[in-house]
């Protein structure tokens, strides 16, 4: 069985059907450029409704960042958009890494506090990542996370439709030739279309594993392990 991807010659086509610009008129009014540029914008906004749900069941990657004595603070990789998990191997056991509220850093790094110094939680600054307590040893970190999307920039580049969702991504396209062409009844249209899918694809986000549904852990008083957490790890 074939896959459902779509060039971005075919969602540009299928784009320029929908809003009916076809013609030579329409093409020098709304060139190739811009289309592909509406196109991109959309497969934004798809990766943005199936990534709020349940992120990690349709786009997900990892990277590793080994830790350095005495540096706490790592650059994230490109393309980085929503953290999944942390995982660090030390002394021979996996442990998965919490995060830190601002309120409890100053705790976790006063002089008096005693560290073995083997990070124990973790938080996002921007385009960084910060291990604390400061690592003194070389550290593995496996990380989850889901990446941006791609842009793109060829007419060959295909897209995964995901059961042909691209309907969505020509809709939502296609409503800004409408808005630059004052075709207000268009626009209902594609707005729509728009309305009625998100429903859809918020769902497609959400139950994607329907073998093992999710479960209530508590992670202020323990870990997923049963095990208290503790600064010195």
């Amino acid at each position: 069985m074939a896959a459902l991807n779509k060039s971005l010659l075919e969602m540009r086509n299928g784009t320029r059907k929908f809003a009916n610009v076809q013609g030579t008129t329409a093409l020098a009014r709304h060139p190739d450029a811009d289309v592909n540029d509406y196109i991109n914008r959309a497969l934004g906004s798809l990766h943005r409704k199936i990534t709020t749900a349940l992120p990690d069941q349709r786009f997900l990657a990892s990277t590793t960042i080994t830790t350095s004595s005495g540096q706490s603070t790592y650059s994230l990789v490109s393309g980085f958009e929503t953290l999944i998990s942390l995982e660090m191997t030390a002394d021979g056991r996996r442990r998965w890494l919490e995060a830190y509220e601002m309120l409890e850093r100053p705790a976790i790094i006063s002089p008096d506090v005693t560290t073995l110094g083997i990070p124990a939680v973790y938080r996002l600054r921007g385009s960084s990542i910060e291990f604390l307590p400061t690592p003194q040893d070389e550290y593995d970190i496996l990380v989850w996370y889901v990446p941006a999307t791609s842009q793109l920039a060829s007419d060959v580049a295909n897209y995964d439709t995901i059961n042909r969702l691209d309907d969505y991504i020509i809709a939502y396209a296609a409503r800004f030739i409408a808005i630059k062409d004052k075709n207000w009844d268009l626009a209902g249209q594609c707005k729509a279309l728009i309305d009625e899918m998100t429903p859809e694809i918020e769902a497609l986000g959400r139950n994607r594993d329907r073998n093992s549904p999710p479960r209530v852990l508590d992670t202020r008083t323990r870990d997923r392990w049963g095990r208290t957490p503790r600064w010195s790890r």
